[in-house]
């Protein structure tokens, strides 16, 4: 009996090996995770010199964990186990608090905005044309999350004292801005909960946009924001809302990158690699937007991160143009030859975790 036990269990231990092996090879390989937002290491090129380096065989091993059999639902059983199980608090710093996955970013890195806030004003002090500049700061999530949930929290009030380094006027979004207007399963706000901040930087540019009552609300379902792929606990889905209007369907969108963008809000997007690229097909170098409704003529530059693409279209009813720039994917000597400075105003709006990662501005 003792035996037959032994056979049995070596002749699971067996077929499990064998036959996750012959899944493995018989499955075709994929190349993207859409869950994790990255492309799939493929099976690797075996040549000589490859093999006597040893690169064939460490690529040889992201291949296969890359593709290994059901590899999404072991990623699953793997951080339920170290939450639920093993009780622990946050897995790969990303942690569950309040309905919402947010990815713990503890301390401020006071060389990164220190890096951001010069860069800022190099671009504020070569253009004095301009009518004048601002910079608003928006919060991660942590800001609500964090501190109250028993997990350590940025200083914000040192950022904030640092990025008061901007020649700038400072516009504050902290008070217009709760937990709930930000995707649960995703670092970025929603921007049908955001018109309240954008009122807020409005008013501090001296603009008036359109009211809630100008706008319906479009939605996508099935929408899982960044840090559900990442974490890969089982979560719900979310929907994804957009504002549209007279002033975001009639919009004449300019992309120096892609010429053929004729819209604001790209649906075609919400089955990409990151949905949250509905709004303005999310990494845009340079883009401008005419306002064809405008009652003034008024120019903004915006300088952004990807929380921008979604209020840009927002601030756009406030003014006849909005041009919209990403310094992390264009030079400011590129700029500087590209846009037109002359009485705009100029806002700078990023994140905190952007102003923690100044060295990506170029």
């Amino acid at each position: 009996m003792e035996k037959t036990k032994k056979i049995a269990v070596v002749a699971v231990f067996v077929l499990t090996i064998f036959g996750m092996a012959a899944a493995h090879w018989l499955m075709p390989d994929e190349t993207l995770s859409r869950a994790e937002r990255r492309r799939l290491e493929q099976m690797p090129e075996m040549t000589a010199k490859a093999v006597f380096t040893g690169d064939y065989f460490q690529d040889l091993e992201k291949y296969l964990l890359d593709q290994f059999p059901a590899r999404q639902q072991f990623r699953t059983v793997k951080a339920v186990f170290r939450q639920q199980i093993l009780g622990m608090r946050d897995n790969n710093k990303l942690y569950q608090a309040e309905g919402h996955l947010m990815k713990l970013e503890p301390q401020v890195e006071f060389s990164q905005t220190s890096l951001a806030v010069g860069r800022i004003n190099a671009m504020i002090d070569a253009h004095p044309e301009m009518a004048a500049a601002y910079y608003a700061v928006i919060p991660d999530k942590n800001y609500f999350l964090a501190e109250r949930n028993g997990y350590p929290a940025m200083d914000y009030a040192a950022l904030l004292q640092q990025t008061g380094g901007i020649r700038g006027t400072y516009i504050d979004l902290f008070p217009a801005l709760t937990v709930a207007d930000y995707y649960r399963t995703d670092s970025h706000w929603r921007q049908d909960r955001i018109l309240p901040a954008a009122q807020a930087l409005a008013q501090g540019l001296g603009t008036d946009i359109d009211p809630m009552d100008a706008y319906t609300v479009e939605t996508r379902s099935g929408f899982y924001g960044v840090y559900a792929g990442q974490s890969a606990l089982p979560v719900a889905p979310e929907t994804l809302a957009v504002l549209e209007s007279d002033v975001t369907r009639d919009v004449v969108v300019t992309s120096a990158e892609h010429p053929d963008m004729k819209q604001m809000y790209l649906w075609e997007k919400f089955e990409g690699m990151d949905p949250y690229d509905v709004y303005l097909s999310g990494a845009e170098a340079l883009l401008t937007l005419e306002n064809p409704h405008a009652e003034n003529d008024r120019h903004l530059v915006l300088f952004r991160d990807s929380f921008g693409s979604s209020m840009a279209p927002l601030l756009l009813s406030g003014y006849s143009k909005v041009t919209v720039v990403d310094l992390r994917y264009i030079s400011s000597a590129m700029v500087h030859q590209q846009v037109d400075f002359t009485d705009a105003d100029v806002l700078f709006l990023y994140s905190t975790s952007l102003f923690n990662a100044g060295g990506t501005l170029k």
